[in-house]
């Protein structure tokens, strides 16, 4: 790991902890136990009054060792059903709508 990248990151890290309420952003461990800077776990709560309202939308953000020459690869999680406003997904939503617990 690079040193400005880890440098870097603890710099970054310590106003994220005051952000909005419910927003979170975690290194994850390694397999020691210790931090792992170079990878995170995001999520972030929904607007009020938005149709995201109440939603917890995760992501990850991993670093490479040249960060912050090069961005953070950020990985949404999908969501949890499919768009039934979208044309391509008729077929998938009557599908789910006939068996729900299959399709989870």
């Amino acid at each position: 790991m690079s040193g400005m990248a880890l440098s870097r990151l603890v710099q970054e890290r310590k106003p994220w902890s005051f952000h909005t309420f419910g927003f979170v952003a975690v290194s994850t461990r390694n397999p020691d136990g210790t931090m792992n800077l170079m990878n995170w776990e995001c999520a972030i709560p929904g607007k009020k009054g938005t149709p995201w309202e109440g939603g917890l939308f995760k992501l990850s953000r991993l670093f490479k060792d040249d960060y912050p020459s090069s961005p953070p690869k950020i990985i949404q999680e999908l969501l949890n059903e499919p768009n039934i406003h979208d044309p391509a997904q008729a077929e998938a939503y009557t599908i789910y709508c006939q068996s729900r617990v299959e399709c989870k």
